[in-house]
C-alpha cells in the first residue's frame, strides 16, 4: 500500500487550495488502497501582488517552518512519496529544500506545478525558468496542468514529465441537481476569484462600463484599496452596474453560476483554474483568456463552441465577445450546452483520481 504525504496549501486564498480541500475530500469518500495524508506548516501564502522584497521575506518567515516540520514528518514516519504541490516564483527554493530533505532519506518525489506560465519562462531563461529546471531535474517526476507547458517540457529533453488535468470536484454537480435555479439573469456578467490585477479586472471594468444595462458581479476576496480602485475606475454612476460581493460560501458561488448569462475570467495568466471547470458545470456561457489550459478545457482548437477565449489585456477583444454571449443567446446556451458535456465527460474527479495515482505507482516501479 502506498503512503503518500501531499504537501499543498488548503486555507488560503486561490485555486490550489481550492484542489487540495476537492482531492482530499473525493480521497475521504472512497475506499482507496493508498494512505494519503496532508501537510503544510504554514498557510499565510505568498500573494503574486507583493513586491519582490516582500514576497521574499514572507517566504522566508513561512518556508523555514514548513521545511523544518517536513523533516519531522520524514523522520518519523514511513512514506513512499512526498507529493509537493507548487506556484512557482519564490516558493520554487522552498521546493527545491523539500525534495532535497526526501531525497537524503531516500524517499520518492513528485513536484504538482499549478502555473501556466512554463512557456513564457523557457522564453525568458530568467532566475525562475533555472529553478523551474533545477527542481524538475531533483524530482521524481513532475506533473504539468496545461498542454503547452507539457510539450514546451518535452521540446526541452525532461524525461520525467506528467500530465494531469485538474477534476471538477463532485461536490458542484450534487449542488447543482439541488438548485432551484432555472433561468439566467438578463445580462449578468460574473467573474469569480481572488480579485487582483492580473486576473484583467481592470479591463472587465473598463470593457463592460459602455456596454448597455450590462449587471458586472465580482465574486472573491478583494481588499479594499482594490475595492476602491475598481469604482474610481467603472465612473460615476457604478452602482447602478456593478457589484463588488467580496468571497461567499462555495455553494452561493454555485449559484451565482447557474444564474449568470456569462462567466468571465480575463486572466493575463493561469493553470487549470477550477471557476471555468465549475462554470462549465454549471453550462454557464464563458469568456476567458488564451492563457493556460483554458483554451483546451475550453476545445477552443476543435472549435466545438464551448466558450469564447481572448487575448489578455484585449480590451476590445474582451467588450466584443461579452457583447456577443449577450446577444447571441442561442450561441450562448450551445456553448454552455457542450462546456457542460464535456466537463463531466473528460474532467470527473474519479478520472483524474485514476490518472494520478498511475502517476504514483509509476514514480515507485
Amino acid at each position: 500500500m502506498m503512503k503518500i504525504l501531499l504537501c499543498s496549501p488548503i486555507k488560503t486564498v486561490g485555486g490550489i487550495s481550492r484542489w487540495t480541500r476537492h482531492v482530499l475530500e473525493y480521497y475521504n469518500s472512497i475506499d482507496s488502497d493508498v494512505i494519503l495524508e496532508h501537510f503544510y506548516a504554514s498557510e499565510k501564502g505568498v500573494h503574486s501582488d507583493l513586491s519582490i522584497l516582500s514576497r521574499i521575506y514572507f517566504g522566508i518567515i513561512s518556508y523555514i517552518p514548513f521545511l523544518i516540520k517536513l523533516r519531522e514528518r520524514i523522520l518519523n514516519d514511513n512514506y513512499d512519496i512526498i507529493y509537493l504541490v507548487s506556484s512557482a516564483s519564490i516558493s520554487l527554493i522552498k521546493d527545491v529544500f523539500a525534495i532535497r530533505i526526501a531525497k537524503k532519506h531516500g524517499i520518492k518525489t513528485i513536484i504538482h506545478f499549478r502555473f501556466g506560465r512554463i512557456p513564457e519562462l523557457y522564453k525568458k531563461r530568467n532566475w525562475e525558468q533555472k529553478l523551474v529546471h533545477k527542481v524538475i531535474k531533483l524530482a521524481d517526476a513532475a506533473i504539468i496542468i496545461d498542454k503547452k507547458s507539457y510539450n514546451t517540457l518535452l521540446l526541452e529533453g525532461y524525461k520525467n514529465i506528467k500530465l494531469l488535468s485538474n477534476p471538477l470536484a463532485p461536490e458542484v454537480n450534487e449542488i447543482i441537481a439541488k438548485s432551484n435555479i432555472k433561468l439566467r439573469e438578463d445580462n449578468k456578467v460574473l467573474f469569480v476569484g481572488h480579485v487582483l490585477v492580473t486576473k484583467g479586472v481592470f479591463e472587465l471594468i473598463d470593457a463592460c462600463k459602455d456596454i448597455k444595462d450590462i449587471k458586472l458581479t465580482l465574486l472573491g476576496y478583494i481588499s479594499e484599496p482594490m475595492r476602491q480602485k475598481l469604482y474610481d475606475r467603472a465612473g460615476i454612476g457604478y452602482e447602478r452596474w456593478l457589484k463588488i460581493v467580496g468571497e461567499k460560501d462555495y455553494e452561493t458561488t454555485i449559484h451565482e453560476m447557474l444564474s449568470a448569462a456569462v462567466f468571465v475570467l480575463p486572466s493575463y495568466t493561469e493553470g487549470f483554474p477550477n471557476v471555468i471547470l465549475e462554470s462549465m458545470a454549471c453550462g454557464c456561457p464563458i469568456v476567458a483568456s488564451t492563457v493556460g489550459a483554458i483554451p483546451e478545457m475550453l476545445d477552443i482548437q476543435n472549435r466545438e463552441n464551448c466558450g469564447l477565449c481572448v487575448e489578455p489585456k484585449n480590451e476590445h477583444q474582451l467588450q466584443a465577445a461579452i457583447q456577443r454571449m449577450l446577444t447571441d443567446r442561442a450561441f450562448a446556451n450551445k456553448c454552455g450546452e457542450n462546456a457542460q458535456k464535456r466537463v463531466n465527460e473528460m474532467y470527473s474527479m474519479s478520472s483524474i483520481w485514476k490518472q494520478m495515482t498511475e502517476i504514483w505507482q509509476s514514480v515507485l516501479q
